[in-house]
């Protein structure tokens, strides 16, 4: 039993420890950090204590976030070893005594799995492999940890769907709670500060964007394929790109469209400047071909800004009615789209109270909530 009269929950918050050299959270770090946000502004409300742990150097390296949580920490490196290091030494269940723990990463190493919650956020490793990301490892250790753990949540019904075939687990041992969107980092920006950063990147014309940009699945390089498309069929806007190491192969196969400054690579950008690109967007693009979630739907719509997506995966139940739906590979459709945004077609029209009403339907409070019931189920 944890400490006091009230049940504790040991959260494993690795993924919000900034990187060295890294700017940004990765996705998941953002949604953990997100949803602890939320957790934080109910703690009168919790019926159980929780607890953040994490390892490394810096006994500080969480206070930025002003968590209203107590925190146990290990100075020991953050590296699988020391990781199943501590596991094998039940290292937690001594300092911390938990009756719960939370790996909202889709993995770790814990020592007693029947007390242990896991968030898996996707099964992309065996729907949609990329080596690259780990997904070897994924695939031989994931499903075991999820048959073993006490309970899972997940952020979307399509990502239950695959769970449950891929890792062989009941379904009702899988929860849903979509993820949110932050209203206070998402929302429609002025005109001013939109015309501030077109001049600080040098964008002159009105133009379209996507802002989860990588080769394989994230599909940009069909996106830049349909704009040259656009272009070539005397489309006037320009493409704005947020993506920090392009590969080069990449770059030279669209030189002539950057070159022309048609096509703008933009890199290290902060969470302000994230927020007025999509502002400013005339609409953005998600063409991926396969998401546990999606969130840049939710952000651009509450920017104000349409969507343009796919209906595979979990894209047509985040994106509902109000995003507008290509084939990951229909470069045509998804250029006709673009003119149609030029244009100002009737068949692209939504309105930003219609888009913000919609994002609001995906608060990080309801999330909160989902979570502290999936929490109360298993103590």
């Amino acid at each position: 039993m944890g400490t006091g009269f009230m049940k504790k929950i040991l959260i494993d918050v690795n993924s919000i420890v900034p990187r060295r050299g890294k700017t940004h959270l990765p996705g998941i770090g953002r949604t953990t950090l997100d949803l602890l946000t939320a957790l934080g502004k109910l703690k009168n409300e919790l019926p159980f204590k929780i607890q953040l742990f994490f390892h490394g150097s810096n006994s500080h390296a969480i206070e930025q976030y002003n968590l209203p949580f107590s925190v146990l920490h290990f100075p020991l490196p953050a590296s699988s070893k020391y990781i199943n290091w501590n596991a094998r030494l039940y290292l937690k269940e001594f300092f911390s005594n938990y009756d719960l723990y939370h790996i909202p990463h889709n993995y770790a190493a814990t020592a007693k799995p029947n007390k242990t919650l896991l968030t898996i956020h996707d099964a992309m490793f065996f729907s949609y492999p990329e080596s690259f990301l780990g997904h070897d490892f994924a695939r031989e250790n994931y499903p075991c940890l999820a048959k073993s753990c006490k309970g899972i949540i997940t952020c979307s019904h399509s990502s239950k769907k695959d769970i449950v075939e891929y890792m062989n687990v009941p379904e009702d041992k899988v929860t849903v709670a979509h993820w949110g969107v932050s209203s206070e980092l998402f929302f429609p920006e002025s005109q001013i500060n939109i015309d501030g950063l077109r001049t600080k990147f040098k964008i002159q014309s009105p133009y379209f964007t996507m802002v989860s940009c990588d080769i394989g699945r994230k599909n940009t390089i069909s996106l830049l394929r349909a704009f040259r498309k656009y272009v070539d069929s005397r489309g006037n806007y320009d493409l704005v790109l947020v993506w920090g190491n392009p590969p080069v192969e990449t770059t030279a196969e669209f030189a002539d469209l950057v070159d022309s400054r048609r096509v703008h690579f933009l890199k290290h950008l902060s969470e302000d400047e994230l927020r007025i690109v999509y502002s400013g967007a005339s609409a953005s693009f998600f063409p991926s071909k396969y998401e546990g979630f999606g969130l840049p739907i939710l952000e651009s719509m509450a920017c104000g800004t349409p969507v343009v997506t796919c209906r595979n995966s979990s894209l047509e139940e985040v994106g509902g009615k109000m995003a507008f739906y290509t084939d990951p590979d229909d470069l045509s459709l998804m250029a006709r789209y673009m003119h149609d945004f030029e244009s100002g077609s009737e068949a692209v029209i939504r309105t930003q109270d219609e888009l913000l009403d919609y994002a609001r339907q995906f608060s990080w409070k309801k999330t909160a909530k989902e979570y502290i019931r999936f929490y109360e189920k298993y103590l």
